[in-house]
């Protein structure tokens, strides 16, 4: 295949509805067979080469014998129309595929690759089953947008949300719209001082985007409110349960689309057996030894994927096989390829969770004890959660501005506050490792007409220093309406069950470090401030302070479940 590359720039595909979207198109120059194409569609500008260039690299594919689309979706930069963020990724998914297709030396075999957003384009383009579409690479991505952008157990991701639309769609959003200069200005400083902003209230009103026009504005609404997430829903939108074709999902531990990848590759799985799910010790879209406060080795970069290929060529030899009947270097007997950490390693696994996985239970006890065996008699514990005083967000699964707050980062400041509940092991005598869905089982009573509670994992080293692994949040009337508890739970001091979803980890707890569990009720600003009143997080301003009871052992055994590997 020639090493020279031809580039065809804003080249037009028409939509069934007039529309043109542009995008850039790499393919050999001097060859005269007909060749797959590899397609990604993306909000973020095809001409910048942080999204052109940065995952993976289209040259190089291309010069291994691929056609490579870049192309701006709908209401984005060169692309006509009106940007409906996801709802107008399903049509146009389709047609771009079947655009991508009937192109002068195509095959008419497509396949699709991408993260973030354009995760979304594949996996919604797949739902829709263009009959040339074979294959799909989606990573850090989801497929329920209610559940991956708006909330996590029914509390609002509102820095996910306020970072996304200031720093990913407002710069062009406003440029399309002519903003003047003191416009644009404003929203640089905004930017600036976003970390700051995220405590404005309320968060309908947050004049970061409501003084700057608006479309800005409405789409800022409508993710906030879920307008968006239901308007698919009402539209009778295709699921996930359509996209019957090969997929190659990728996934970090420390990525906010953490548990929305593993969901698209085992709703896939059910539709069309090969599905391969690989996850690494990895941030949103950041692939590197270094993340946070820890070093995971050199295995565990975007050069070394699976300690075997940098990313483009894992991404080709997927695609060599599904597309090109390629079987050497490509075709994997394992289906599952997780990142080990504190071991930092791989390894291959034949499904997920794994099938040998020993699901303990660890229960909180008095004294801050976490143990294998619940106490016989009931106890509580108490503390007051003040909305004006939040728990901070201290790394874990973020998605802050610039990546700043993500990761593996130190806890001791949070474990350390009054407001939190702190349960540990004593110094493990033998390693333990955990991989696999992390869950807290808790018995809470609160005197507030709604709140919220959080659970954290943490890895304590002999150093004192605790790493967080993963944690999650539940407001109570959330709860209520998923049937894990009924409306007593308003009464206070009365012992309710909630279930608080952790997602997963891969970590070995080696012999001399403890295994930690937070208790507390906001994780701030990843999750939007519960006022303790009952009304609107997103309308209202005032808050009241909420005393909250936390119940241990008896027939009210709080406990933390782990997905225990046997060594």
């Amino acid at each position: 295949m020639s090493e020279q590359i031809i580039i065809e720039r804003d080249v037009p595909a028409i939509m069934r509805d007039g529309i043109r979207l542009y995008a850039n198109i790499y393919r050999p120059a001097d060859t005269n067979t007909n060749l797959p194409v590899l397609l990604t569609r993306l909000p973020y500008n095809k001409d910048h080469p942080d999204f052109s260039h940065r995952y993976i690299d289209p040259i190089r594919l291309a010069s291994s014998g691929y056609i490579v689309i870049i192309q701006d979706v709908r209401g984005r930069f060169a692309s006509e129309g009106i940007f409906q963020p996801f709802s107008q990724e399903f049509a146009d998914g389709y047609d771009s595929v079947e655009w991508a297709a009937s192109l002068h030396g195509s095959t008419g075999d497509v396949g699709m690759f991408g993260l973030s957003y354009y995760g979304f384009t594949q996996v919604f383009a797949a739902m829709m089953r263009p009959p040339s579409l074979k294959t799909i690479v989606p990573a850090f991505t989801g497929h329920n947008i209610e559940n991956t952008m708006m909330h996590r157990g029914g509390a609002e991701q509102t820095a996910k949300i306020q970072t996304w639309v200031l720093e990913s769609i407002a710069p062009d959003l406003l440029t399309r719209e002519n903003a003047d200069n003191k416009t644009l200005y404003t929203l640089f400083r905004d930017l600036d001082q976003l970390t700051n902003d995220y405590r404005f209230r309320p968060l309908s009103a947050w004049p970061a985007v409501t003084e700057k026009g608006s479309a800005l504005k409405s789409l800022y609404r409508g993710l906030l409110d879920g307008q968006i997430a239901a308007e698919i829903d009402n539209e009778k939108f295709p699921d996930i349960s359509d996209a019957d074709i090969p997929g190659l999902h990728i996934a970090g531990w420390y990525d906010c689309f953490l548990q929305p990848t593993i969901n698209n590759y085992l709703e896939m799985k059910h539709q069309h057996p090969e599905q391969m799910l690989i996850i690494g010790p990895w941030g949103h879209g950041v692939m590197t030894p270094y993340l946070g406060d820890k070093y995971f080795g050199a295995r565990a970069s975007a050069d070394f994927v699976r300690g075997k290929h940098n990313l483009t060529d894992e991404h080709r030899n997927w695609f060599d096989y599904h597309l090109k009947s390629q079987t050497d270097k490509s075709k994997e007997t394992a289906p599952v390829h997780l990142f080990v950490m504190g071991e930092n390693r791989w390894r291959t696994e034949q499904s997920w969770p794994l099938e040998r996985t020993d699901y303990t239970e660890m229960y909180f006890c008095s004294g801050g004890q976490l143990s294998f065996s619940p106490e016989g008699l009931s106890s509580a514990f108490t503390y007051t959660y003040n909305p004006e005083q939040p728990v901070p967000t201290i790394g874990g699964s973020t998605l802050f501005y610039q990546g700043i707050n993500s990761g593996p980062l130190e806890q001791k400041d949070t474990a350390a506050r009054g407001d939190v509940l702190v349960f540990e092991t004593p110094l493990l005598e033998n390693d333990m490792e955990v991989t696999g869905p992390v869950a807290v089982t808790l018995f809470a009573a609160t005197d507030a007409i709604d709140t919220d509670f959080t659970a954290k994992l943490t890895d304590v080293s002999p150093n004192g220093n605790s790493i967080i692994l993963t944690e999650g949040i539940v407001r109570a009337s959330y709860a209520g309406k998923t049937s894990n508890t009924s409306q007593e739970k308003f009464q206070a001091g009365k012992a309710v069950k909630y279930l608080i979803d952790l997602w997963a980890t891969s970590n070995t707890f080696f012999a001399g470090h403890r295994i930690r569990v937070e208790i507390s009720s906001s994780n701030f600003p990843k999750y939007a401030v519960n006022l303790n009143t009952g009304g609107s997080v997103v309308e209202d301003t005032q808050a009241v302070s909420a005393e909250q009871t936390i119940f241990t052992g008896g027939e009210t055994a709080s406990f933390i479940t782990l997905p225990v590997i046997a060594r």
